[in-house]
């Protein structure tokens, strides 16, 4: 019995003595005393236990606040009450929008949409997160502030020190990159038809499209993005190591593999993942070692992932193909690559613009960035 169940218990025993006794002589007087005693003696310490568990709250809740602007941490508590997300999912529909204008006057944004609200977003990117080959295996994170979040650029270096001596300063580039908060979007029509269906889940079919939307132009900038206006993407920012690039122009050889996978430093060979096109596992898929053994081990079961050289593949057709200068495949550890979804998506709907095909639009945007946050996690293989 817990002591919640006891002190309850002890309750009840003194309610039904004092129902019984409604005058009690001086026997009756001490079994009650001695009953209230147990009680107020189990209740204490139910309370010192009460106050240990807040101060320890306490003490592990951050020190500082999240990194949210006044205005963002407004919107979004504005935004994610019953009343706002009730207006939005009226306002998606079509509803008549005099009736929850005054609820969706919090959310507006700058560009005339209204901010989603926060479970629709984690909806997106729930989905988004399952689509994006990039996303399921990179550092993701989301963030309310849209302001430059500065990341790590090399890995910092740490010596032993003698007692009393100086300290070394570390090579860590903290605040020379930053994530950002570029701005996506595009506009998704759909046709009267379909918001008339009363049988369509209409919410989680438009999370579906806005996240395929998504994924159709953030993947290609997590692979190859300059980092102009977009993410910088992880090949297009990885180094070529001293071995990885190719004798041939359009081809590699098994050796040259395996000098590729070696100039990869060896912490991170060993969480590392191989990124490269459909077509240049093909390739690649036929070549063995001098004991005639292959090099590419395809995955076993459903959904496991083929292996090179003991780590796992997983195909981004954005990457550039064998070919003269082209850096054709990358081995990096992705936890050292940061995605971030800054700010709170907008979507504003577009009664008119196609109305004369039938079709309503609805204009959506989010902000996101991702970027290599330490440059040696990635090694990239160049052909000649």
């Amino acid at each position: 019995m817990t002591k919640h169940e006891k002190r309850a218990k002890l309750l009840k025993q003194m309610r039904a003595f004092s129902d019984a006794h409604p005058t009690m002589n001086d026997e009756q007087v001490a079994e009650y005393t001695a009953l209230e005693k147990d009680y107020d003696s189990i209740d204490a310490s139910i309370k010192r236990e009460d106050n240990l568990a807040a101060h320890e709250k306490t003490l592990s809740s951050p020190t500082t606040a999240p990194m949210m602007s006044t205005a963002a941490a407004s919107a979004l508590s504005a935004t994610d009450t019953d009343e706002y997300k009730a207006a939005f999912d009226s306002y998606l529909a079509g509803g008549d929008f005099n009736e929850f204008k005054a609820a969706m006057t919090v959310g507006v944004d700058a560009d005339g949409g209204f901010l989603v609200p926060e479970s629709y977003q984690k909806q997106v990117i729930m989905k988004l997160n399952t689509l994006g080959r990039t996303r399921s295996i990179s550092n993701v994170l989301t963030t309310q502030s849209t302001v430059n979040i500065p990341v790590e650029g090399d890995a910092p270096t740490f010596t032993w020190i003698d007692e009393g001596a100086a300290y070394g300063e570390t090579q860590s580039t903290l605040g020379q990159e930053q994530i950002k908060a570029w701005k996506l979007g595009g506009i998704i029509k759909v046709s009267e038809e379909l918001l008339q269906d009363n049988m369509i889940d209409f919410d989680a079919y438009m999370a579906g499209q806005i996240a395929k939307g998504i994924d159709k132009a953030e993947s290609p900038a997590f692979a190859v993005g300059d980092g102009v206006s977009k993410p910088k993407g992880f090949a297009f920012a990885a180094n070529v190591g001293t071995s990885s690039t190719t004798a041939a122009l359009d081809a590699v050889t098994s050796d040259e593999l395996i000098d590729i996978y070696y100039d990869l430093k060896e912490e991170y060979r060993k969480t590392a993942t191989w990124r490269m096109t459909d077509k240049t596992e093909k390739a690649i898929r036929k070549l063995k070692d001098g004991n005639g053994n292959y090099l590419y081990a395809p995955g076993l079961t459903a959904g496991e992932n083929s292996t090179l050289l003991g780590r796992p593949i997983v195909i981004d057709n954005s990457m550039a193909e064998l070919g003269t200068g082209n850096k054709f495949i990358v081995l990096g550890d992705f936890k050292n690559y940061q995605i971030a979804d800054r700010g709170q998506m907008s979507i504003q709907r577009l009664n008119e613009l196609y109305a004369v095909n039938g079709m309503v639009g609805f204009k959506v945007y989010k902000r996101v960035d991702a970027k290599p946050t330490l440059a040696e996690a990635f090694n990239a293989g160049q052909n000649a």
